[in-house]
């Protein structure tokens, strides 16, 4: 209906214009110069109104050519896109499967027509390092660097992974201490720290890295403690063989919630031995550690302190009898405890006991001891012998 409307009013319009026209058609005079041209006005506004659609047609014309100039570069664009995806593509597939030298050659070529070229160099750099090629891992590295100064952190990463693997201890160590000040709380960069430490043996500086490991989650508390022990038995292991106060000096750096711990313990005890004014303080650690803790190698320490009141340290180790009753290397402390007490035949049923629970070469060689301190030399000789036989006794090879 509208439209039908439209065309009325069109054709009214037209019939009332034909009719002023067919009254006074009137004229139009254009001169130029001794040129001059005359016309009817309506033929005129004619003719402008074709001047007006044909200058409107070439208009398109153009837009059109520029626009199907405009596609063709976009395509364009994106085929260069395309192939350099599908060589970056190939490239990181041929870096998975081990094809180092492939790998490089088709993530290089996958540079030259992509806007972000990070992705590529940096697994160049891997593919570089893979072959051995470490003057051309570093060159893709600053290059990575020159295209994204912004990717510290993973260009960054990158390297200090590589210079692991190399064995570039103290280079990955800088690189990992120049981005922990970027981003002190970047998992994966405490992460590789806490290797490179252990690798530099450098166990300070973990103990210190252990807190932050913690906060990140990328520790349990199980495994904080574990690492914690693990670093103090380092420390203890460092002074072996130096002088007392240096060994306290360790202990005394220890965590108390630690210092129950048997390796911790033992480790010290071991070191303090020998050294007579630390011998009441080592009976006291040792009886409570193993009371909370049951270890064997407290209870063979125990039995090599030396006291002054022997028979009270036999007493205390007594106790454990009820608690432990299938465990030889408690009969073979209260062995020793006995006899150094001199109870003889107390030493000599502990020994027994011991061997019977299970055969061991200083089970053996204590018993010998104490048979020649009896007055039997047989059967100390058949015992230093069983000791011996079992020290030396090589598992049999099948052919």
């Amino acid at each position: 209906m509208i439209k039908f409307i439209f065309v009325l009013i069109i054709f009214v319009i037209s019939a009332w214009l034909g009719l002023c026209i067919a009254e006074d058609p009137g004229f139009a005079l254009f001169s130029y110069h001794q040129w001059s041209v005359e016309m009817p006005l309506w033929f005129a506004a004619a003719a402008l109104l074709i001047l007006f659609y044909l200058g409107y047609l070439v208009l398109q014309l153009f837009n059109s050519v520029d626009f199907s100039l405009y596609r063709w570069k976009n395509w364009l664009r994106w085929r260069n896109r395309y192939k350099s995806y599908s060589k970056t593509n190939r490239g990181l597939l041929e870096l998975i499967e081990g094809n180092w030298k492939n790998a490089e050659s088709y993530l290089l070529a996958g540079i030259q027509k992509t806007d972000s070229p990070l992705i590529n160099l940096l697994a160049a750099a891997k593919a570089a390092h893979e072959q051995g090629a470490y003057e051309k891992r570093d060159t893709y590295l600053r290059q990575a660097h020159d295209f994204a100064p912004n990717a510290d952190v993973a260009i960054g990463l990158t390297q200090a992974q590589l210079q692991f693997d190399q064995g570039q201890l103290e280079q990955a160590l800088a690189t990992l201490r120049h981005l922990r000040s970027v981003a002190p709380k970047h998992p994966v960069v405490l992460k590789l720290l806490e290797r490179v430490y252990v690798r530099l043996g450098d166990w300070q500086e973990l103990l210190s890295l252990l807190p932050s490991l913690r906060k990140a989650n990328l520790i349990t508390a199980d495994e904080l403690s574990h690492f914690e022990k693990n670093i103090y038995l380092e420390f203890l292991h460092a002074v072996e063989g130096k002088n007392e106060s240096e060994i306290r000096e360790v202990w005394d750096r220890i965590p108390r919630k630690l210092k129950t711990n048997p390796e911790l313990v033992a480790c010290f005890a071991r070191q303090l031995l020998n050294y007579s004014d630390a011998v009441d303080e080592l009976d006291e650690l040792l009886r409570k550690t193993i009371k909370s803790h049951w270890d064997p190698e407290l209870v063979k320490l125990y039995g090599l302190l030396v006291t002054e009141k022997p028979a009270r340290q036999l007493a205390a180790a007594e106790k454990w009898i009820s608690l432990y009753p299938q465990q030889p290397i408690l009969f073979l402390t209260l062995g020793n405890l006995a006899k150094r007490s001199q109870l003889w035949g107390k030493s000599k049923t502990y020994y027994e006991t011991s061997l019977r629970l299970g055969v061991n070469p200083a089970t053996y060689a204590a018993y010998g001891d104490l048979l020649e301190s009896l007055k039997d030399p047989v059967a100390a000789a058949q015992s230093y012998h069983d000791g011996l036989m079992l020290a030396v006794k090589a598992p049999k090879v099948s052919l």
